[in-house]
Protein backbone atom coordinates (compact mmCIF):
# COMPACT_ATOMS: atom_id res chain seq x y z
CA UNK A 1 0.00 0.00 0.00
CA UNK A 2 1.62 3.16 -0.92
CA UNK A 3 1.85 6.39 0.89
CA UNK A 4 0.72 9.89 -0.03
CA UNK A 5 3.26 12.48 -1.09
CA UNK A 6 2.85 15.81 1.06
CA UNK A 7 1.21 17.66 -1.83
CA UNK A 8 -1.66 15.10 -2.48
CA UNK A 9 -2.38 15.44 1.26
CA UNK A 10 -2.62 18.81 0.79
CA UNK A 11 -4.82 18.92 -1.70
CA UNK A 12 -6.79 16.11 -0.78
CA UNK A 13 -7.33 17.39 3.14
CA UNK A 14 -9.66 14.77 4.50
CA UNK A 15 -9.94 12.75 1.64
CA UNK A 16 -6.83 11.86 2.12
CA UNK A 17 -8.08 9.46 4.42
CA UNK A 18 -10.42 7.83 2.71
CA UNK A 19 -8.96 4.54 2.34
CA UNK A 20 -8.01 4.16 6.26
CA UNK A 21 -11.07 6.07 7.98
CA UNK A 22 -15.09 7.37 7.75
CA UNK A 23 -15.61 11.10 7.75
CA UNK A 24 -19.00 12.26 7.46
CA UNK A 25 -19.54 15.31 5.11
CA UNK A 26 -22.54 17.11 5.85
CA UNK A 27 -24.50 18.84 3.25
CA UNK A 28 -25.42 22.71 3.71
CA UNK A 29 -28.18 22.36 1.50
CA UNK A 30 -30.39 19.70 2.04
CA UNK A 31 -31.11 16.39 4.72
CA UNK A 32 -29.75 13.54 2.82
CA UNK A 33 -33.15 12.14 3.13
CA UNK A 34 -34.02 15.26 0.59
CA UNK A 35 -35.08 13.96 -3.47
CA UNK A 36 -32.29 14.38 -6.01
CA UNK A 37 -32.31 14.28 -9.04
CA UNK A 38 -32.39 10.86 -10.99
CA UNK A 39 -28.93 9.62 -11.65
CA UNK A 40 -26.79 9.80 -14.66
CA UNK A 41 -25.03 6.84 -16.46
CA UNK A 42 -24.01 7.95 -19.93
CA UNK A 43 -22.87 5.16 -22.54
CA UNK A 44 -20.98 7.87 -24.66
CA UNK A 45 -18.02 9.37 -23.20
CA UNK A 46 -17.43 11.68 -26.01
CA UNK A 47 -13.73 10.58 -26.23
CA UNK A 48 -13.53 13.47 -29.12
CA UNK A 49 -14.37 16.39 -26.84
CA UNK A 50 -10.74 15.68 -26.35
CA UNK A 51 -9.96 17.89 -29.81
CA UNK A 52 -12.82 20.74 -28.41
CA UNK A 53 -11.45 24.30 -28.34
CA UNK A 54 -11.49 25.59 -24.59
CA UNK A 55 -13.38 28.50 -24.56
CA UNK A 56 -10.74 30.70 -22.47
CA UNK A 57 -8.53 28.63 -20.43
CA UNK A 58 -6.69 27.47 -24.32
CA UNK A 59 -3.07 26.80 -22.50
CA UNK A 60 -1.52 23.80 -22.37
CA UNK A 61 1.38 24.35 -20.56
CA UNK A 62 0.43 23.25 -16.80
CA UNK A 63 0.21 20.08 -18.15
CA UNK A 64 3.90 19.15 -17.15
CA UNK A 65 2.78 19.95 -13.70
CA UNK A 66 -0.38 17.47 -13.09
CA UNK A 67 0.65 14.90 -10.98
CA UNK A 68 1.08 11.52 -12.80
CA UNK A 69 -0.55 8.17 -11.96
CA UNK A 70 0.97 5.50 -9.93
CA UNK A 71 0.96 1.45 -10.43
CA UNK A 72 -1.50 0.09 -7.86
CA UNK A 73 -1.06 -3.19 -6.65
CA UNK A 74 -3.40 -5.85 -4.97
CA UNK A 75 -3.33 -4.25 -1.88
CA UNK A 76 -4.27 -1.23 -3.30
CA UNK A 77 -7.09 -2.82 -4.23
CA UNK A 78 -8.18 -5.09 -1.69
CA UNK A 79 -8.23 -1.20 0.50
CA UNK A 80 -10.42 0.58 -2.13
CA UNK A 81 -12.51 -2.27 -1.70
CA UNK A 82 -12.94 -2.15 2.24
CA UNK A 83 -13.53 1.79 2.00
CA UNK A 84 -16.59 1.08 0.21
CA UNK A 85 -17.80 -1.58 2.10
CA UNK A 86 -17.53 0.28 4.82
CA UNK A 87 -18.97 3.04 3.73
CA UNK A 88 -21.92 4.35 6.09
CA UNK A 89 -25.60 5.41 4.89
CA UNK A 90 -24.70 8.91 4.73
CA UNK A 91 -21.36 8.07 2.09
CA UNK A 92 -23.84 6.15 0.06
CA UNK A 93 -26.25 9.13 -0.16
CA UNK A 94 -23.30 11.06 -1.08
CA UNK A 95 -22.86 8.69 -3.87
CA UNK A 96 -25.84 8.58 -4.98
CA UNK A 97 -26.38 12.56 -4.84
CA UNK A 98 -23.29 12.82 -7.38
CA UNK A 99 -24.49 10.20 -9.61
CA UNK A 100 -26.70 13.22 -10.38
CA UNK A 101 -23.72 14.36 -12.65
CA UNK A 102 -21.09 17.03 -10.88
CA UNK A 103 -21.80 19.67 -13.82
CA UNK A 104 -25.69 19.63 -13.13
CA UNK A 105 -25.03 19.31 -9.25
CA UNK A 106 -22.77 22.40 -9.32
CA UNK A 107 -24.88 24.21 -11.34
CA UNK A 108 -27.57 23.97 -8.67
CA UNK A 109 -25.62 24.78 -5.95
CA UNK A 110 -24.41 27.99 -8.42
CA UNK A 111 -28.08 28.55 -8.73
CA UNK A 112 -29.46 27.95 -4.80
CA UNK A 113 -26.54 30.56 -3.87
CA UNK A 114 -28.14 33.06 -6.62
CA UNK A 115 -31.36 32.32 -4.77
CA UNK A 116 -29.89 33.40 -1.81
CA UNK A 117 -28.00 36.67 -2.52
CA UNK A 118 -30.99 37.78 -4.58
CA UNK A 119 -31.99 40.41 -2.31
CA UNK A 120 -31.36 44.44 -2.70
CA UNK A 121 -29.39 46.00 -0.63
CA UNK A 122 -31.57 48.02 2.30
CA UNK A 123 -31.88 52.13 2.54
CA UNK A 124 -29.93 53.34 5.69
CA UNK A 125 -32.22 54.81 8.19
CA UNK A 126 -31.46 57.65 10.41
CA UNK A 127 -32.39 56.78 14.62
CA UNK A 128 -35.31 58.92 13.74
CA UNK A 129 -36.26 56.31 10.66
CA UNK A 130 -35.23 59.16 7.86
CA UNK A 131 -33.46 58.02 4.56
CA UNK A 132 -29.94 58.81 4.86
CA UNK A 133 -29.47 58.99 1.15
CA UNK A 134 -27.39 55.70 0.96
CA UNK A 135 -27.93 51.95 0.42
CA UNK A 136 -26.32 49.60 2.77
CA UNK A 137 -23.85 47.92 0.31
CA UNK A 138 -21.75 44.95 1.98
CA UNK A 139 -19.39 43.26 -0.23
CA UNK A 140 -19.62 39.85 1.39
CA UNK A 141 -23.07 39.63 0.62
CA UNK A 142 -23.61 40.41 -3.14
CA UNK A 143 -26.71 41.38 -4.78
CA UNK A 144 -27.11 38.67 -7.13
CA UNK A 145 -28.99 40.76 -9.73
CA UNK A 146 -30.18 38.76 -13.20
CA UNK A 147 -26.60 40.32 -14.70
CA UNK A 148 -24.62 39.23 -11.92
CA UNK A 149 -26.33 35.72 -11.85
CA UNK A 150 -26.14 35.06 -15.80
CA UNK A 151 -21.95 36.66 -15.61
CA UNK A 152 -21.58 33.98 -12.68
CA UNK A 153 -23.56 31.05 -14.55
CA UNK A 154 -21.38 31.93 -17.95
CA UNK A 155 -18.01 31.77 -15.65
CA UNK A 156 -18.72 28.62 -13.70
CA UNK A 157 -20.37 26.69 -16.99
CA UNK A 158 -17.42 27.97 -19.61
CA UNK A 159 -14.99 27.01 -16.90
CA UNK A 160 -16.31 23.51 -16.21
CA UNK A 161 -16.98 23.31 -19.95
CA UNK A 162 -12.31 23.78 -20.51
CA UNK A 163 -11.68 21.76 -17.53
CA UNK A 164 -13.27 18.91 -18.39
CA UNK A 165 -11.63 19.16 -22.56
CA UNK A 166 -8.12 20.07 -20.47
CA UNK A 167 -9.33 16.47 -18.73
CA UNK A 168 -10.46 14.52 -22.01
CA UNK A 169 -7.11 15.56 -23.17
CA UNK A 170 -4.53 14.42 -20.32
CA UNK A 171 -6.71 10.50 -20.67
CA UNK A 172 -6.11 10.27 -24.21
CA UNK A 173 -2.33 10.28 -23.02
CA UNK A 174 -2.05 8.02 -19.88
CA UNK A 175 -4.94 5.00 -19.75
CA UNK A 176 -6.00 4.44 -15.79
CA UNK A 177 -8.51 1.96 -14.46
CA UNK A 178 -10.31 2.98 -11.79
CA UNK A 179 -11.10 0.62 -8.61
CA UNK A 180 -14.27 -0.43 -10.14
CA UNK A 181 -13.08 -1.25 -13.36
CA UNK A 182 -11.42 -3.62 -11.66
CA UNK A 183 -13.19 -5.48 -9.84
CA UNK A 184 -17.13 -5.37 -9.49
CA UNK A 185 -16.93 -5.57 -5.97
CA UNK A 186 -18.31 -1.79 -5.90
CA UNK A 187 -21.61 -3.08 -7.61
CA UNK A 188 -21.65 -0.18 -10.05
CA UNK A 189 -22.17 2.31 -6.72
CA UNK A 190 -21.25 5.40 -9.31
CA UNK A 191 -21.49 5.43 -12.92
CA UNK A 192 -18.48 5.36 -15.43
CA UNK A 193 -17.88 8.56 -17.24
CA UNK A 194 -14.29 8.09 -18.93
CA UNK A 195 -12.11 5.33 -20.50
CA UNK A 196 -9.44 6.93 -17.90
CA UNK A 197 -10.09 7.28 -14.04
CA UNK A 198 -6.64 9.87 -14.40
CA UNK A 199 -7.29 12.46 -14.23
CA UNK A 200 -10.63 12.85 -12.20
CA UNK A 201 -12.73 15.30 -13.81
CA UNK A 202 -14.78 14.99 -10.77
CA UNK A 203 -12.19 16.70 -8.99
CA UNK A 204 -11.22 19.13 -11.80
CA UNK A 205 -14.77 20.48 -11.77
CA UNK A 206 -14.94 20.76 -7.27
CA UNK A 207 -11.88 22.80 -7.93
CA UNK A 208 -12.90 24.95 -10.64
CA UNK A 209 -16.74 25.43 -8.74
CA UNK A 210 -14.84 25.77 -5.27
CA UNK A 211 -12.85 28.58 -6.36
CA UNK A 212 -15.41 30.70 -8.73
CA UNK A 213 -18.48 30.33 -5.71
CA UNK A 214 -16.48 31.30 -3.39
CA UNK A 215 -15.19 34.39 -4.74
CA UNK A 216 -18.45 35.46 -5.68
CA UNK A 217 -19.81 34.42 -2.74
CA UNK A 218 -17.25 34.61 0.07
CA UNK A 219 -19.99 34.46 3.00
CA UNK A 220 -20.06 30.59 1.80
CA UNK A 221 -16.90 29.45 1.41
CA UNK A 222 -17.06 26.40 4.17
CA UNK A 223 -19.99 25.53 2.93
CA UNK A 224 -18.44 25.52 -0.51
CA UNK A 225 -15.17 23.77 0.45
CA UNK A 226 -17.79 20.75 2.27
CA UNK A 227 -19.38 20.44 -1.13
CA UNK A 228 -16.62 19.98 -3.30
CA UNK A 229 -15.14 17.51 -0.63
CA UNK A 230 -17.61 15.53 -0.53
CA UNK A 231 -18.03 15.80 -4.10
CA UNK A 232 -14.55 14.25 -4.64
CA UNK A 233 -14.73 12.02 -1.68
CA UNK A 234 -17.69 10.00 -3.53
CA UNK A 235 -16.15 9.50 -6.45
CA UNK A 236 -13.12 7.42 -4.59
CA UNK A 237 -15.47 5.34 -1.91
CA UNK A 238 -17.24 4.81 -4.60
CA UNK A 239 -14.29 3.38 -6.54
CA UNK A 240 -14.68 5.96 -9.30
CA UNK A 241 -11.13 7.38 -8.08
CA UNK A 242 -7.55 6.99 -6.72
CA UNK A 243 -6.30 9.48 -4.55
CA UNK A 244 -3.74 10.04 -7.78
CA UNK A 245 -6.27 10.61 -9.93
CA UNK A 246 -8.03 13.64 -7.75
CA UNK A 247 -4.94 14.92 -7.10
CA UNK A 248 -4.36 15.21 -11.30
CA UNK A 249 -8.11 16.46 -11.37
CA UNK A 250 -7.42 18.68 -8.53
CA UNK A 251 -4.48 20.21 -10.25
CA UNK A 252 -6.74 20.42 -13.57
CA UNK A 253 -9.15 22.58 -12.16
CA UNK A 254 -7.36 25.14 -10.02
CA UNK A 255 -5.02 25.73 -13.77
CA UNK A 256 -8.50 26.45 -15.57
CA UNK A 257 -9.59 28.44 -12.40
CA UNK A 258 -6.62 30.51 -12.33
CA UNK A 259 -7.56 31.91 -16.01
CA UNK A 260 -11.16 32.30 -15.39
CA UNK A 261 -10.23 34.32 -12.24
CA UNK A 262 -7.78 36.81 -13.99
CA UNK A 263 -10.76 37.27 -16.41
CA UNK A 264 -13.57 38.02 -13.83
CA UNK A 265 -11.19 40.64 -12.17
CA UNK A 266 -10.68 42.41 -15.81
CA UNK A 267 -13.84 41.74 -17.32
CA UNK A 268 -15.51 45.15 -16.28
CA UNK A 269 -17.54 44.46 -13.25
CA UNK A 270 -16.09 46.26 -11.14
CA UNK A 271 -17.18 49.25 -12.41
CA UNK A 272 -20.62 48.53 -13.67
CA UNK A 273 -22.26 49.93 -10.64
CA UNK A 274 -20.23 53.23 -10.92
CA UNK A 275 -23.12 55.46 -10.36
CA UNK A 276 -21.13 59.17 -10.62
CA UNK A 277 -19.87 57.92 -13.91
CA UNK A 278 -24.09 57.32 -15.19
CA UNK A 279 -25.08 60.53 -13.97
CA UNK A 280 -22.40 62.35 -16.17
CA UNK A 281 -23.56 60.04 -19.59
CA UNK A 282 -27.22 60.62 -18.37
CA UNK A 283 -27.47 64.39 -19.11
CA UNK A 284 -25.90 63.75 -22.62
CA UNK A 285 -29.48 61.27 -23.50
CA UNK A 286 -31.86 62.60 -24.90
CA UNK A 287 -35.04 60.99 -25.88
CA UNK A 288 -38.56 61.30 -27.15
CA UNK A 289 -40.79 60.10 -24.56
CA UNK A 290 -40.67 60.68 -20.64
CA UNK A 291 -37.55 59.27 -19.47
CA UNK A 292 -37.06 56.71 -16.93
CA UNK A 293 -36.17 57.09 -13.20
CA UNK A 294 -36.48 55.09 -10.03
CA UNK A 295 -40.03 54.85 -9.06
CA UNK A 296 -38.91 53.09 -5.63
CA UNK A 297 -39.29 55.05 -2.25
CA UNK A 298 -36.63 56.24 -1.35
CA UNK A 299 -35.40 56.16 -4.83
CA UNK A 300 -32.78 53.79 -5.10
CA UNK A 301 -29.67 54.70 -7.60
CA UNK A 302 -30.40 52.36 -10.85
CA UNK A 303 -28.84 48.72 -11.07
CA UNK A 304 -25.89 48.04 -12.94
CA UNK A 305 -25.96 51.05 -14.92
CA UNK A 306 -22.70 50.24 -16.51
CA UNK A 307 -22.87 46.67 -17.10
CA UNK A 308 -23.40 46.92 -20.90
CA UNK A 309 -19.37 47.59 -20.96
CA UNK A 310 -18.69 43.84 -19.42
CA UNK A 311 -16.74 42.28 -21.64
CA UNK A 312 -18.39 39.53 -24.23
CA UNK A 313 -18.07 36.12 -24.74
CA UNK A 314 -19.29 35.25 -28.17
CA UNK A 315 -21.08 38.76 -29.31
CA UNK A 316 -18.24 40.90 -31.44
CA UNK A 317 -19.79 44.22 -29.59
CA UNK A 318 -23.11 45.65 -28.20
CA UNK A 319 -23.86 47.52 -31.57
CA UNK A 320 -23.53 44.32 -33.68
CA UNK A 321 -27.03 43.81 -32.15
CA UNK A 322 -28.68 47.05 -30.97
CA UNK A 323 -32.28 47.23 -32.71
CA UNK A 324 -32.32 51.14 -32.48
CA UNK A 325 -34.52 53.22 -29.95
CA UNK A 326 -38.68 52.01 -29.43
CA UNK A 327 -41.31 53.91 -30.19
CA UNK A 328 -41.44 57.61 -29.67
CA UNK A 329 -44.56 59.02 -27.67
CA UNK A 330 -47.42 59.35 -29.22
CA UNK A 331 -47.04 57.43 -31.97
CA UNK A 332 -50.03 54.87 -32.79
CA UNK A 333 -47.58 51.55 -31.53
CA UNK A 334 -47.15 53.91 -28.25
CA UNK A 335 -50.84 54.16 -27.67
CA UNK A 336 -51.13 50.51 -28.82
CA UNK A 337 -49.48 49.49 -26.31
CA UNK A 338 -50.11 51.67 -23.45
CA UNK A 339 -53.46 50.48 -23.73
CA UNK A 340 -53.02 46.93 -23.57
CA UNK A 341 -51.35 47.54 -19.87
CA UNK A 342 -54.49 49.56 -18.97
CA UNK A 343 -56.56 46.78 -20.07
CA UNK A 344 -54.43 44.35 -18.97
CA UNK A 345 -54.71 46.13 -15.27
CA UNK A 346 -58.66 45.49 -15.35
CA UNK A 347 -58.53 42.10 -16.67
CA UNK A 348 -56.06 38.86 -17.17
CA UNK A 349 -57.15 35.38 -18.16
CA UNK A 350 -56.54 32.32 -15.79
CA UNK A 351 -54.02 31.82 -18.45
CA UNK A 352 -52.28 34.95 -18.40
CA UNK A 353 -51.97 35.09 -14.69
CA UNK A 354 -50.49 31.58 -14.91
CA UNK A 355 -47.77 32.62 -17.85
CA UNK A 356 -46.99 36.05 -15.11
CA UNK A 357 -46.56 33.66 -12.45
CA UNK A 358 -44.36 30.77 -13.90
CA UNK A 359 -41.97 32.87 -15.27
CA UNK A 360 -41.53 36.13 -12.73
CA UNK A 361 -38.10 34.86 -11.11
CA UNK A 362 -38.22 37.77 -9.08
CA UNK A 363 -36.18 38.85 -5.65
CA UNK A 364 -35.62 35.33 -3.86
CA UNK A 365 -35.35 33.21 -6.91
CA UNK A 366 -32.08 32.02 -9.17
CA UNK A 367 -33.58 34.47 -11.48
CA UNK A 368 -34.36 34.37 -15.34
CA UNK A 369 -31.08 32.70 -16.68
CA UNK A 370 -31.16 30.57 -13.57
CA UNK A 371 -34.81 29.11 -15.14
CA UNK A 372 -33.25 28.65 -18.51
CA UNK A 373 -30.01 26.58 -16.72
CA UNK A 374 -32.83 24.58 -15.09
CA UNK A 375 -34.43 23.84 -18.41
CA UNK A 376 -31.21 22.54 -20.13
CA UNK A 377 -30.42 20.94 -16.88
CA UNK A 378 -33.45 18.42 -17.37
CA UNK A 379 -32.71 18.06 -21.10
CA UNK A 380 -28.96 16.88 -20.32
CA UNK A 381 -30.73 14.54 -17.75
CA UNK A 382 -33.71 13.76 -19.89
CA UNK A 383 -30.79 12.24 -22.69
CA UNK A 384 -28.17 10.78 -20.54
CA UNK A 385 -25.00 13.15 -21.46
CA UNK A 386 -21.50 12.75 -20.63
CA UNK A 387 -20.29 15.18 -18.23
CA UNK A 388 -18.41 16.59 -21.23
CA UNK A 389 -20.99 16.92 -23.37
CA UNK A 390 -23.24 18.18 -20.46
CA UNK A 391 -20.80 20.94 -19.85
CA UNK A 392 -20.20 22.02 -23.43
CA UNK A 393 -24.41 22.48 -23.71
CA UNK A 394 -24.88 24.69 -20.21
CA UNK A 395 -21.06 26.75 -21.44
CA UNK A 396 -22.60 27.59 -24.67
CA UNK A 397 -26.39 28.71 -22.94
CA UNK A 398 -24.73 30.58 -20.21
CA UNK A 399 -22.28 32.19 -21.87
CA UNK A 400 -25.17 33.30 -24.38
CA UNK A 401 -27.25 34.24 -21.61
CA UNK A 402 -24.06 36.48 -20.41
CA UNK A 403 -24.22 38.27 -23.25
CA UNK A 404 -27.70 38.75 -23.41
CA UNK A 405 -27.41 40.59 -19.83
CA UNK A 406 -24.94 43.06 -21.78
CA UNK A 407 -26.30 43.67 -24.42
CA UNK A 408 -29.68 44.07 -22.88
CA UNK A 409 -28.28 46.46 -20.36
CA UNK A 410 -26.32 48.14 -22.91
CA UNK A 411 -29.40 48.97 -24.69
CA UNK A 412 -31.48 49.90 -21.43
CA UNK A 413 -29.26 52.52 -20.55
CA UNK A 414 -29.25 54.03 -23.90
CA UNK A 415 -32.79 54.79 -24.51
CA UNK A 416 -33.38 55.10 -20.90
CA UNK A 417 -37.24 54.21 -21.84
CA UNK A 418 -39.66 54.15 -19.16
CA UNK A 419 -42.25 51.28 -17.58
CA UNK A 420 -45.69 51.10 -17.87
CA UNK A 421 -46.25 52.76 -14.39
CA UNK A 422 -44.24 54.88 -14.65
CA UNK A 423 -46.85 56.83 -17.85
CA UNK A 424 -49.99 55.65 -15.88
CA UNK A 425 -50.02 55.26 -12.35
CA UNK A 426 -53.49 53.82 -12.99
CA UNK A 427 -51.06 50.53 -14.68
CA UNK A 428 -51.01 47.90 -11.66
CA UNK A 429 -48.08 45.14 -11.45
CA UNK A 430 -48.12 41.85 -10.41
CA UNK A 431 -44.34 41.68 -9.75
CA UNK A 432 -41.94 43.89 -8.08
CA UNK A 433 -41.14 46.75 -10.43
CA UNK A 434 -37.53 46.33 -11.54
CA UNK A 435 -35.18 49.59 -10.52
CA UNK A 436 -34.16 49.51 -14.15
CA UNK A 437 -35.33 50.38 -17.64
CA UNK A 438 -38.08 48.88 -19.96
CA UNK A 439 -36.55 48.79 -23.44
CA UNK A 440 -35.56 45.73 -23.55
CA UNK A 441 -36.85 43.47 -21.62
CA UNK A 442 -34.22 41.12 -20.05
CA UNK A 443 -36.48 38.15 -19.44
CA UNK A 444 -36.96 38.26 -23.37
CA UNK A 445 -33.68 38.59 -24.27
CA UNK A 446 -32.27 35.82 -21.74
CA UNK A 447 -34.98 33.69 -23.11
CA UNK A 448 -34.50 34.06 -26.46
CA UNK A 449 -30.83 33.38 -26.58
CA UNK A 450 -31.09 30.69 -24.04
CA UNK A 451 -33.88 29.01 -26.64
CA UNK A 452 -31.51 29.68 -29.47
CA UNK A 453 -28.63 27.67 -28.34
CA UNK A 454 -30.76 24.80 -26.91
CA UNK A 455 -32.56 24.22 -30.17
CA UNK A 456 -28.96 24.26 -31.76
CA UNK A 457 -28.01 21.45 -29.21
CA UNK A 458 -31.23 19.59 -29.50
CA UNK A 459 -32.83 20.51 -32.49
CA UNK A 460 -35.78 17.89 -32.18
CA UNK A 461 -37.08 20.29 -29.30
CA UNK A 462 -36.34 23.85 -31.30
CA UNK A 463 -40.48 24.33 -31.34
CA UNK A 464 -40.52 23.57 -27.58
CA UNK A 465 -37.77 25.78 -26.41
CA UNK A 466 -38.68 28.85 -28.76
CA UNK A 467 -42.18 28.52 -27.53
CA UNK A 468 -41.07 28.78 -23.76
CA UNK A 469 -38.93 31.79 -24.94
CA UNK A 470 -42.18 33.58 -26.66
CA UNK A 471 -44.24 33.04 -23.27
CA UNK A 472 -41.51 34.13 -21.31
CA UNK A 473 -41.71 37.03 -22.80
CA UNK A 474 -45.18 37.67 -22.79
CA UNK A 475 -44.99 36.82 -18.78
CA UNK A 476 -44.06 40.31 -18.71
CA UNK A 477 -46.46 41.88 -20.29
CA UNK A 478 -49.09 40.08 -18.50
CA UNK A 479 -47.34 41.39 -15.34
CA UNK A 480 -47.53 44.92 -16.85
CA UNK A 481 -43.42 45.17 -16.01
CA UNK A 482 -42.94 45.75 -19.30
CA UNK A 483 -44.58 47.12 -22.79
CA UNK A 484 -45.00 44.98 -25.70
CA UNK A 485 -41.95 46.38 -28.11
CA UNK A 486 -39.79 45.65 -24.55
CA UNK A 487 -39.91 42.02 -24.61
CA UNK A 488 -41.08 41.42 -28.49
CA UNK A 489 -37.67 43.18 -29.46
CA UNK A 490 -35.93 41.72 -26.37
CA UNK A 491 -36.64 37.91 -27.90
CA UNK A 492 -35.28 39.12 -31.17
CA UNK A 493 -32.39 40.36 -29.83
CA UNK A 494 -32.07 37.03 -27.67
CA UNK A 495 -32.14 35.03 -30.66
CA UNK A 496 -29.19 37.08 -32.40
CA UNK A 497 -27.21 36.89 -29.19
CA UNK A 498 -27.84 32.88 -28.85
CA UNK A 499 -26.77 33.15 -32.78
CA UNK A 500 -23.36 34.22 -32.22
CA UNK A 501 -23.18 31.55 -29.64
CA UNK A 502 -24.52 28.79 -32.11
CA UNK A 503 -21.64 30.01 -34.49
CA UNK A 504 -18.90 29.17 -32.01
CA UNK A 505 -20.21 26.39 -30.67
CA UNK A 506 -20.08 25.21 -34.84
CA UNK A 507 -16.60 25.45 -34.77
CA UNK A 508 -15.97 21.97 -33.47
CA UNK A 509 -17.82 19.19 -35.41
Amino acid sequence: MKILTPMQIRVLGPLAFVLSSVILFVSCQSDVTAPVDPEIRPTDFDVQGASWTPLLATDTAFYTSVPTPATHDAADLAAAVAAFKSATENDRADIRLWNTGSVLRWNTIACDLVAKYNVAPFPERRPDGSFTGRFVVDPQRPFATPPFAARLYALLSAAHYDALIHCWRLKQQRVVQAPADLTSDFNAAAPATSASSWPNEDAALAAVSRTILSAMFPLETSAIGTHAATAVRSRVVAGRAWPEDVAAGDSVGMAVARRYMERARTDGMAQANDQEAWNAIEKTITVPYPRWKSMEIPARPPMLPLFGRVTLWNVPSTQAVDPGPPHAEGTPQWNAELEEMRQLTKSRTREQVRIANFWEDGAGTFTPPGHWCSLAKAEVQRRQLSPIRAARVLAFVTTAMHDAAVVAWDIKYKYIHPRPHALDRSITMSAGLPNFPGYISGHSAFSGSAATVLAHFFPDRASDFHAWAREAAESRIYSRIHLRVDCEVGVDVGNNVGTYSVDRAKQDP
